[in-house]
């Protein structure tokens, strides 16, 4: 009886063994990209994230596999990114031979910018398409998409104010043209002096950061100050405070300044001129010394 026991067990073990190698072989069969690379070394990746708006796009890629705590070798990739507008490709670029390591976490986040102007308010398509290397070649793999709405967005950098005027450093991060106002208020003691409005320059995150600058109605007497810089458009607010201060030299240069305007009949002490004069009036009295000899 113990000897037939012992034998159904035996049955049972070799079963068991048997059928979860053959599990074991499906799933390592599936991880294969390259197939003939060996169980030490084979290519693969996961797409863990990817996201795409008026910015740009992002894309994160994983390297290895999370329940065997498996690193795939290191290999390459080429990243197509594309935006489709109600049907039509409006924007298509592919970024060739990106290397795929593996690294110390094992993700890759890539991130990329478009050079299309992006309409506001409109509906995007964004996609990605993965081709991975092999054999030298690159081999389509997988596709991941994502949709948003095209929208401004920006922000501003720097703010600088005096006793004569403002200015404010804006900087595009949307392929949307900015469409924006600028509004400067001044401020004393909690108290709003005075308050200025411009448009904003038109700029896509392409380009450079535009700088705009108003004037006081009137130059600013001592004292500290606070202006607020808000920019505001569809969708968008950002804000800047900046506080300066007026003293008493810079405020009565200032005014200086204001009353030199420069009109007809208005009179300079410049020492350069003041020092002409006396040579013309030498070198006229020595012509009529020469003269009269």
């Amino acid at each position: 009886m113990l000897k037939h026991i012992v034998t159904v067990i035996a049955l049972i073990i070799l079963i068991t063994s048997t059928v979860g190698a053959s599990i074991g072989s499906s799933i390592e069969k599936e991880n294969f990209y390259n197939e003939d690379s060996g169980m030490s070394g084979f290519s693969k990746i996961y797409v863990d994230g990817f996201g795409v708006n008026s910015n740009g796009f992002k894309l994160i890629l994983r390297t290895y596999e999370r329940h065997a705590e498996t690193n795939f070798k290191p290999f390459l990739a080429d990243i197509e990114y594309i935006l489709i507008k109600q049907g039509q490709v409006v924007y298509s670029k592919r970024v060739e031979q990106i290397p795929l390591s593996v690294g110390s976490e094992g993700n890759i986040i890539l991130d990329h910018q478009g050079t299309v102007a992006l309409e506001e308010g409109k509906n995007y398509t964004g996609m990605a398409k993965v081709y991975l290397y092999r054999d030298g070649s690159p081999e389509y793999y997988l596709t991941t998409s994502s949709n948003f709405t095209a929208r401004n967005d920006a922000e501003i950098t720097e703010v600088y104010g005096d006793g004569i005027g403002a200015s404010a450093t804006i900087k595009s991060i949307s392929m949307v043209p900015l469409n924006a106002k600028i509004i400067f208020t001044l401020k004393q003691g909690g108290r709003v002096v005075e308050t200025r409005e411009i448009a904003a320059t038109s700029i896509m995150s392409n380009d450079k950061e535009k700088t705009v600058n108003i004037l006081w109605t009137n130059n600013l007497g001592e004292g500290t100050y606070i202006v607020s810089v808000s920019l505001h458009g569809k969708d968008l607010t950002a804000s800047y405070d900046k506080i300066f201060t007026v003293d008493k030299r810079t405020s009565a240069k200032t005014a200086e300044t204001a009353n030199q305007s420069g009109k007809p009949g208005d009179s300079y002490n410049t020492p350069g001129f003041t020092l002409i004069i006396p040579v013309i009036a030498i070198s006229a009295l020595v012509l009529i010394y020469k003269r009269r000899n």
